[in-house]
């Protein structure tokens, strides 16, 4: 049943079920009531794999999109970002600029989300935590609701950043995360069927581990996962994030495949001339999806 948000002021049972009968789990989130006479930092996290790190190469954009590839080139200062992402750690918040993707030469969601942040808000922050090739159920959280080794590892560093800012007298608040992930969880059929019930409980985890720094309540922006790519059975992926975005309140899914007049149409680099790489967004794309999760995120 779809929990009101007037009922998160009360601690959350979550029930899930999964192939070994009912497993129930106190999940404690009281998101704190918002006060219009405070001023707040938004925080934004992106969270996920190689498509959230991000390996859609920012060289293609020069020219199609100028204006946007001088402005990131440079930096854009008013979204300022921090990142731990394949290996690559950057704590200190600078200007969201290109190369913050797998490499100097890629980008990820931060620069879309940005391009719509910065229309929006006067100074926004972004916090990246991802890793490619990264699996929900065996790296984060699994079907039973256990904790696993990368959850662990970037909710230590999410709450190290936001008590940076808070060190720096900034008054953060964690407005949602943009979740792209699921590509490794389709190799594991038929237990991808079990992504819905890691998922569930990611989202759980995620609100009642940054309870601290919530007020009024935190999205979840999802994203299907590619279809015509190299992943087996994206579609029981896809299914599971389609299923949650109507059972979760303030819990979104992107559709990226066109299915339908609500979708987006994304394109792969080795369907654009980018390379041969089936498993990736081109720089187009890349840009569309980040400005997409941002328009939600920030709902």
């Amino acid at each position: 049943m779809k929990i009101k948000q007037l009922l998160l002021l009360l601690p959350l049972i979550t029930c899930i079920s999964g192939c070994g009968g009912e497993t129930t789990i106190e999940i404690p989130y009281e998101p704190k009531p918002l006060d219009t006479n405070v001023t707040y930092d938004n925080v934004y996290l992106i969270m996920g794999q190689s498509n959230a790190s991000g390996v859609s190469p920012h060289a293609f954009l020069k020219e199609k999109e100028a204006d946007v590839y001088q402005k990131y080139t440079q930096g854009n200062d008013k979204v300022l970002m921090s990142f731990d992402a394949d290996e690559r750690i950057q704590k200190e918040f600078v200007p969201t600029k290109w190369g913050f993707g797998c490499g100097e030469d890629f980008f990820g969601p931060e620069i879309g989300m940005a391009e719509t942040l910065s229309q929006k808000e006067e100074t926004s922050y972004i916090i990246k935590a991802s890793y490619g090739g990264s699996c929900l159920l065996s790296q984060y959280v699994n079907k039973n609701g256990k904790k696993l080794q990368l959850y662990n590892r970037y909710i230590k560093f999410i709450k190290q950043q936001l008590k940076s800012l808070e060190s720096q007298g900034k008054n953060p608040r964690v407005r949602g995360v943009f979740w792209m992930q699921g590509e490794s969880d389709s190799y594991l059929y038929p237990d991808s069927k079990y992504y819905i019930d890691g998922e569930r409980y990611f989202v759980k985890y995620l609100r009642s581990d940054l309870n601290d720094w919530i007020y009024d309540y935190f999205n979840f922006v999802d994203a299907y996962i590619f279809s015509r790519g190299t992943w087996y059975y994206p579609e029981v992926i896809n299914d599971c994030k389609e299923k949650l975005s109507k059972e979760e309140d303030h819990f979104y899914c992107i559709k990226t495949n066109g299915e339908d007049e609500t979708a987006i149409r994304l394109s792969l680099k080795s369907e654009s001339g980018q390379g041969d790489d089936a498993a990736h967004y081109d720089a187009e794309s890349m840009l569309l999806l980040g400005k997409t999760a941002g328009e939600y995120i920030i709902k």
